[in-house]
């Protein structure tokens, strides 16, 4: 298993440390805001959301609530495209998931190889205005 890091801009000015883990099974990206005036910023709106909309829920049931906000990540981070070599985009299945309550900047994409004997290549992660290229080897 090896594992490496790098940063990524994206358009909304939040800067993400990718950290790739593989393994001989799997192959695990992580994108995670680096902390800034701009993620401190969203949080606070985000947290006045979330509460008026815990409140509209408890006041007239969450059918009538509306939408709830969106974290962090689903906002700021959801400008990532992961692009990976062609073995793992026939054979191997990508799951991405965003962290949880709204306090997490981290999105994460994982591979499953099973069936993969060896991949190769990089995988491309971009941005509307950045992209950096992560070896698979």
């Amino acid at each position: 298993m090896s594992n490496s890091t790098a940063i990524l801009r994206t358009a909304s000015g939040i800067e993400a440390v990718l950290t790739l883990i593989r393994s001989d099974r799997m192959i695990i990206l992580d994108a995670t805001a680096v902390p800034s005036t701009a993620t401190h910023e969203y949080d606070a709106v985000y947290d006045l959301a979330l509460k008026r909309y815990l409140e509209a829920t408890a006041r007239n049931g969450i059918r009538y609530a509306g939408e709830p906000p969106l974290s962090g990540a689903h906002a700021m981070l959801a400008e990532i495209r992961v692009e990976p070599p062609k073995p793992m985009q026939t054979i191997g299945r990508e799951v991405q998931s965003v962290g949880g309550s709204g306090s997490e900047w981290t999105t994460r994409w994982t591979w499953d190889l099973s069936g993969i004997e060896s991949v190769d290549g990089e995988l491309l992660v971009q941005t509307a205005v950045d992209q950096i290229k992560l070896p698979l080897y």
